[in-house]
């Protein structure tokens, strides 16, 4: 008897300790917008602290990245980029309707912004001040679109992740239909926008690159 009384308590406890805890979206979203300069500027450090061999690596992937070739197949350029961003979007997706979504999604989430700093950093590496055209080059226009789809998936992925979290553990009523209706709307949102980022991709990043290889 007093065990269960004990585990009472203890559950207690625990759902005024998670009452606590209230995520707002302003909240969230300065969380995710610091988070994502922290680690983009992580990825820049961590560029700079590797030895030569590695840092001859990570030129020669920066130079196929830049490098357009004469044959370029833009039918296997479209469907490898879809495939990609479709698995990405959905992994974030449906990430988001676990309980454990949120700690996988900030985990993706810095993974991807962490990338971005160390390709950055391997710009300037190589080309020096040039490497600000580089960096615009790199970024402009289907990896910026990309991280704006990115930054908003992962806002209503953690966001929605919450929720089941304070439907499980808390106390606060949550209309789980409605939430998953909303939640599909965002899918289908960003795959529109996920088959524009694959366009710019495919057509229109060659011709910049292009034009900053020949500066």
């Amino acid at each position: 008897m007093r065990m269960n009384l004990k585990n009472k308590k203890y559950r207690s406890f625990r759902v005024m300790r998670f009452n606590k805890i209230k995520i707002t979206s302003k909240n969230l979203f300065i969380f995710i917008v610091s988070f994502s300069i922290i680690a983009i500027i992580l990825g820049i450090i961590f560029y700079f602290f590797l030895n030569e061999s590695d840092k001859s690596l990570a030129m020669t992937n920066m130079f196929d990245y830049f490098s357009i070739a004469d044959n370029y197949n833009y039918f296997n350029a479209i469907t490898e980029s879809f495939l990609e961003n479709t698995f990405n979007v959905f992994l974030i997706w449906i990430l988001g309707i676990s309980v454990i979504g949120i700690v996988a999604v900030i985990f993706i989430y810095f993974c991807q912004m962490f990338s971005i700093g160390f390709f950055i950093a391997s710009i300037f590496g190589k080309y020096g001040v040039k490497g600000i055209l580089g960096t615009l080059a790199y970024l402009f226009p289907s990896n910026i679109c990309y991280v704006v789809l990115f930054f908003i998936l992962t806002f209503f992925a953690i966001k929605i992740s919450y929720k089941f979290i304070t439907l499980c553990f808390g106390k606060e009523e949550v209309n789980i239909k409605e939430e998953i209706r909303k939640y599909f709307k965002i899918l289908l949102f960003s795959f529109i926008v996920m088959i524009a980022v694959v366009l710019l991709e495919v057509f229109v990043d060659p011709i910049v690159i292009k034009i900053f290889t020949k500066l």
